[in-house]
């Protein structure tokens, strides 16, 4: 009995997504009925959840969050710009110098070799760009979609006390007066 609880439970695991605050429902915004002007890109954002896989995803993927919320110019920025980090560390791998070397020691063989200052420089601004543009496509992209989102939600969200009327060939929206009887 116990090994096969002991072989299922992997199984259960494994199966489990990598976000920590797993979710069933959509809880970024309920729609009883789509709004007749939505299009299918502003109800695809409003579903959109920056989660732990998509950071992960977002590390080994320069650029995911913004091309995953239609910022696809941004995104091949970011693209770019982690590629010239990785371009600097293939540079100073050509020349047989360990990066994590130039990181941890930046003043080791300053006096023996002239080039060295100009290879720590270049590590550091290497790693700078590498994790740059990681943080920039996490942070920048969640506050992106949560500005999107909201745009969205204000645009279709139905307007509390006030009524739309037509009134000389142009649309008004104003206070609708009425009586309201309750039993």
């Amino acid at each position: 009995m116990w090994i096969w609880l002991w072989l299922l439970l992997p199984l259960h695991v494994w199966s489990q997504d990598v976000d920590i605050y797993h979710k069933n429902t959509n809880d970024n915004y309920h729609l009883p009925q789509i709004p007749r002007g939505m299009t299918f890109r502003e109800f695809d954002l409003l579903g959109t959840q920056v989660r732990m896989q998509d950071i992960f995803a977002s590390a080994v993927y320069p650029g995911y969050i913004h091309f995953r919320i239609y910022e696809r110019k941004k995104g091949y920025w970011l693209m770019g710009l982690r590629g010239a980090g990785y371009a600097g560390w293939a540079y100073l791998s050509f020349k047989d110098r360990s990066v994590w070397w130039l990181l941890l020691n930046p003043n080791g063989r300053a006096n023996f070799d002239p080039d060295y200052k100009i290879d720590v420089a270049v590590a550091y601004a290497s790693a700078g760009l590498i994790l740059g543009t990681f943080l920039y496509d996490w942070l920048h992209g969640r506050y992106l979609l949560q500005k999107k989102q909201l745009h969205i939600r204000y645009k279709y969200a139905p307007v509390a006390g006030l009524a739309a009327y037509n009134f000389g060939g142009r649309t008004h929206v104003g206070w609708q007066a009425g009586i309201r009887l309750t039993f």
